[in-house]
């Protein structure tokens, strides 16, 4: 009960800032091959000129559960993120930004497809952010001589 109300108020929250900032993401790119970002703490990947980076921290923010949905849209069904919201409610927040944002360029079919070989970089590239997020919680504790646990 309580995280369908949290939900809920997060969905009007997410909905004001679409509102607020409508069609103000890129459309089209002029980088011919354009980086992909991972971004660790959602677990989630972006390409550099989606706009996102540089674009209000709130509403890059809001963005975290339209990354989610289209991740699983690329990687497919059988993967999860582990994500606080479920699947389903980064699905309607996905389906919500597409009326909001609906020439996004982050919204091309090439991102939002089911793509083994991209999936499996993804995969790549996640292991070796934990590689060395969990390499450098080690050189800390080393050179502190303490641990965090």
């Amino acid at each position: 009960m309580i995280n369908s109300i949290v939900n809920f108020f997060y969905k009007i929250w997410i909905w004001g800032l679409f509102l607020k900032y409508r069609n103000s993401l890129p459309t089209t790119s002029e980088i011919v091959n354009p980086k992909m970002e991972y971004e660790f703490f959602s677990g989630t990947f972006l390409w550099e000129d989606e706009g996102l980076l540089e674009a209000n921290y709130q509403l890059g923010n809001a963005f975290k559960s339209v990354l989610a949905h289209r991740m699983k849209l690329i990687a497919g069904e059988s993967y999860d993120l582990g994500q606080f919201k479920s699947a389903r409610f980064n699905k309607r927040i996905f389906i919500m930004a597409k009326r909001y944002f609906p020439n996004w360029i982050g919204f091309q079919e090439s991102r939002c497809n089911y793509n083994p070989e991209l999936a499996k970089r993804m995969m790549r590239i996640e292991k070796v952010s934990y590689w060395r997020f969990e390499k450098s919680l080690d050189e800390y504790d080393s050179q502190n001589n303490k641990s965090f646990l």
